[in-house]
């Protein structure tokens, strides 16, 4: 498992889709509030996002399952959570609404994605075990330092975009492991 390129792919991009929900979950709340947004209405935004996110992580299963490649999933969640992260640098509410609204599509379709790449990529339950303990343990591990560095980005600038930046940056690279972790293959 350690020794697939297919194996890291689907663990990168497990471990990216994990920090850009991380990340939003921790401080997406904080960036509404610098714009003039009450703490509640800040509250409503994360709840929208995660209400968005929802029905997404079960919708996308189903399709990846039916379609022989998922690489065009992965890259369609990639630019549509490009734009809603960059939804977020504009002081407009209905922009910045239409944002997260595209963040939580996009990610229910990471996530769920990330879900089915264990059993797409495998060709038996023992295979889908490991891949899925590889993928999840290195995966959150990565995801872990999201919060923090972004926090830390936010310290040291005194404002959100270089760190809307860096998840722009994760978000493209999230779709660039999901294409190739998508292509008409298994682990080797």
């Amino acid at each position: 498992m350690w020794h697939s390129k297919t194996a890291w792919q689907v663990t990168i991009f497990m471990g990216l889709q994990s920090l850009v929900f991380y990340v939003l979950v921790a401080w997406l709340p904080e960036m509404p509030i610098q714009k003039g947004f009450t703490a509640e209405q800040a509250g409503y935004l994360l709840s929208m996002m995660q209400l968005f996110l929802l029905p997404f992580t079960f919708i996308i299963p189903i399709i990846a399952g039916r379609v022989k490649r998922q690489s065009k999933i992965a890259i369609n969640t990639s630019i549509l959570m490009c734009l809603g992260i960059s939804g977020l640098f504009i002081n407009n509410t209905i922009i910045i609404i239409i944002g997260i609204a595209f963040i939580g599509i996009s990610g229910g379709c990471a996530f769920g994605l990330s879900m089915m790449f264990f059993n797409l990529k495998t060709r038996n339950a023992r295979e889908g075990a490991e891949l899925s303990g590889m993928a999840q343990s290195i995966g959150y591990l990565l995801a872990a330092i999201g919060p923090t560095l972004f926090g830390f980005m936010h310290d040291m600038t005194h404002n959100w975009n270089v760190s809307l930046i860096i998840l722009i940056v994760t978000a493209i690279l999230l779709g660039g492991f999901g294409f190739f972790a998508g292509e008409d293959n298994y682990i080797n």
